[in-house]
């Protein structure tokens, strides 16, 4: 039960970071600062799938998995394939139900 927890905890939360209007003010902050300081490609973790959840995947491998460091490393290698992995399975079924073109015949 902590494997799948784990799993959606991650693609959940590195979603709504990137793609929820309840973190809209934060990813401007974020990109703003980032700019400020020099450091613009910080900035990119509140855009990227991959960043993001590796990030989400540390911390959700710290909640969920275990506290052991290499562990927790390795769930924040797993949170940026699997946060990549359901962004391009959602733009997928999007892009499968959004347009609908006919087959040549």
């Amino acid at each position: 039960m902590n494997l799948v927890m784990f799993v959606l905890s991650t693609i959940g939360m590195s979603h709504i970071i990137v793609d929820g209007s309840i973190f809209e003010g934060l990813r401007d902050f974020v990109r703003s600062f980032t700019k400020k300081i020099g450091l613009e490609h910080l900035g990119s973790i509140v855009d990227c799938y991959l960043c993001s959840g590796t990030w989400c995947g540390f911390f959700m491998g710290y909640v969920w998995i275990s506290q052991d460091p290499f562990e927790v490393f390795a769930c924040g290698c797993a949170g940026g394939f699997l946060s990549s992995l359901g962004s391009s399975v959602n733009n997928w079924i999007e892009s499968s139900t959004i347009v609908n073109l006919p087959q040549d015949e």
